[in-house]
This record gives C-alpha cells, structure tokens and sequence, in this order.
C-alpha cells in the first residue's frame, strides 16, 4: 500500500483558511493581483463556453473577473475549509452573471468528479498546501475535457527568502538548532517536469517577482497570518518560537533587506498551464526546451 505524504498538516491548513474570512478585503491584495493577471491570460485563449473548476476559491472573486466574452456555463467554487466557501457563498450568491455556481469542501488531491467533466481548472496560489503536487495535477488531468485548459499561479522556490534566511540564522545563532518556518516550494524546472509528468501537453511557465514593503518583521508575520499562510508543515514547532529568536531575526532582517526605512519581502509568482492531449494538438517539444513567454504562447493558440 501507498504511504501518503504528509507535508502539511490538513488540520492546521483548514484551521488557518478558516480565519481568512474574518480579515478585510485588504489583506487579498497579492491574491487579486495575481488573480486579475490570471484572468487576463484567458483573453488570449480563443475559446469560450467554459465549464470552470477553481481549487481555492478563497474570496470568491474569481468568477467576476473571468472575461465575459468567455461565457462560463458553470463555475464551481472549491476549497479544503468549509468556512471559507460558506463565505465566498455570501459574497457572490445574488450575482447573476452566471447563473450556475456550486460550492464543494475538497481535497485538491482527491476531486469527486467524472473524467473529462471542465472545459478550465483554474488556481490562485493555492496548490503549494498540495502534500503530493503529483497526485494533484493527475486528479486535474483527470476531470479536465480533450484540450482542456489548466491555469494556475503558485509561489515559487525564491519566496519569503529573507525571512527563511533571518529566522534560520537568528535560531541557529542563539539555539544552534534550525526549525523549518516557511513553507519549501517548487522551482520552475520541477513544475515543468510534474506537468508532463502527469501526461498535460505544451507546458508553460512564466514569472513575476513581486517585493512588497513592510515597516519591520512584525507587520509581515501579520500579513502572511492575515493572508492564510502561516506555517502548517507538520515538522513545525508545537511550542510558541521564543520572543529572542524573533527579536534577533528581525534586527537580521532590517540589516540585510532593507529599503530606506522598511524591510521588503519577495514573493514569486509561477505561472502555469497544461493542455488536456488532444488529437489536434501540435507535438510537445523536448523537456526544457520552452523558454518563451506564456502570453506569446497563448496568443498564438487557435482553438
């Protein structure tokens, strides 16, 4: 029998997306930028009539920046907490853009529908709490339709570096122990790979580096608390971190990464797609050999 990965603790992910829904709508700042940039991708795909799948529905808000000339015949709203689609629900319920909407509590690894069920699977930073990425994408390989559309954005490998920096090298000054605080992510060349891997046809992947600015290390733990991403590995500390080893990481923090009078924090943005194989499709080029943008590629996509 297969031994499930445990990355994450699911019980802590739930439990932290559950509060988003008590924060204000500026605590989604990067997650609707990102989402908007998402959505503008779909105006250069020429297709349309969509029956969508969003993993992470988060805000909710999704549906409404889908391109209207896209023409979404169903939107299905998912999320590993309940609450946050309970909230979702109350925000986008009365809108009648599109009529049909479903609300459905999952687990990304394991999604209960019928093969080639969506025309799009979409996610917005999301997938990086998948505990086995591989299982993920063959579950949304799975219930997409011949040539159907996977477009997702996910932290890359180079986010939150300086915070894992300051922490590691603060608890190990004073501790010489090192505790895992931030969340390991993909780079570029494995997503690619876990695509085809998974049998998704053209694989492509684009970045954006984004670098916010923070008044000190306490204002960004906030943000990343308030964005739903606080630590949920499961080899994290039980036991609250000791106000020492905060204090020494962020005097670490604004010597290092600093901006004038405020520390920044850098957050990459992958984004991906993957085409379900279809018999009209051109013929994959050699692993690693895409290096264009995603845009240019889906400009010049005629379906």
């Amino acid at each position: 029998m297969e031994n499930k990965i445990e990355i994450f603790s699911e019980r802590k992910i739930k439990k932290t997306r559950d509060k988003i829904t008590l924060k204000k709508d500026q605590d989604n700042i990067l997650f609707n930028k990102v989402n908007q940039r998402l959505s503008e991708r779909l105006l250069l795909i020429k297709k349309n009539n969509f029956k969508i799948c969003e993993l992470g529905s988060r805000t909710g808000l999704t549906m409404k920046s889908i391109p209207k000339e896209k023409k979404v015949k169903k939107f299905f709203f998912t999320d590993i907490s309940h609450q946050i689609l309970v909230n979702a629900k109350e925000k986008i319920i009365y809108d009648d853009s599109i009529q049909n909407k479903a609300f459905i509590n999952l687990n990304n690894e394991s999604l209960p529908f019928k093969e080639r069920f969506f025309d799009l699977v979409l996610s917005n930073l999301y997938l990086h709490w998948s505990n086995n990425f591989s299982v993920c994408l063959n579950e949304i390989n799975r219930v997409l339709k011949p040539d159907g559309l996977f477009l997702a954005s996910l932290f890359g490998n180079e986010t939150l570096q300086e915070l894992k920096y300051s922490l590691y090298k603060a608890e190990d000054k004073l501790t010489n122990t090192v505790t895992p605080r931030v969340s390991p992510f993909l780079n570029m060349q494995q997503i690619g790979s876990l695509l085809q891997t998974a049998g998704f046809n053209l694989p492509v992947i684009d970045k954006d580096t984004i670098k916010i600015l923070y008044k000190d290390l306490t204002h960004l733990m906030y943000d990343i608390k308030s964005m739903g991403e606080s630590n949920s590995l499961m080899e994290r500390k039980q036991s609250f971190t000791p106000a020492r080893i905060f204090d020494a990481a962020g005097k670490i923090y604004k010597k290092e990464f600093s901006r004038g009078n405020k520390i920044y924090a850098t957050f990459e943005i992958l984004y991906l797609i993957g085409w379900k194989k279809h018999k009209s499709q051109q013929k994959p080029k050699k692993p690693g050999s895409a290096r264009k943008d995603l845009s240019e590629f889906l400009s010049k996509k005629i379906n």
